[in-house]
């Protein structure tokens, strides 16, 4: 029996050793009325929608989620790329941007 359970933790110990990493961001999002925030991604950067998804993002500070629409913007020309939370009070706050936006392929 001694032997069962070695065997058996020893199998399951490379599971606990990728365990998930949590990281906690505490950042402050530029958000303004959804129309003034799209306009200014589409019109500075020549971004266009690729796609939105229902998304949830989790505050740093007390744990709550916050259910918007996500909207991802792209220039292909330039390969910049926007990430913008679309709430229903009709705000829209940049999650993220970035560069060398690439098309996945395999």
């Amino acid at each position: 029996m001694m032997y069962y359970k070695l065997t058996l933790a020893l199998l399951l110990a490379p599971l606990t050793l990728q365990a998930q990493e949590s990281r906690v961001f505490a950042v402050e999002q530029i958000c303004l009325p959804v129309q003034q925030m799209t306009f200014k991604v589409m019109n500075e950067y020549g971004e266009t929608p690729l796609f939105s998804a229902d998304g949830i993002q989790f505050s740093a500070t007390d744990g709550n989620t916050y259910k918007s629409n996500m909207m991802y913007f792209v220039n292909q020309d330039t390969s910049t790329w926007t990430l913008i939370s679309l709430y229903g009070d009709g705000i829209g706050c940049m999650v993220a941007t970035g560069n060398n936006f690439k098309p996945y392929s395999r």
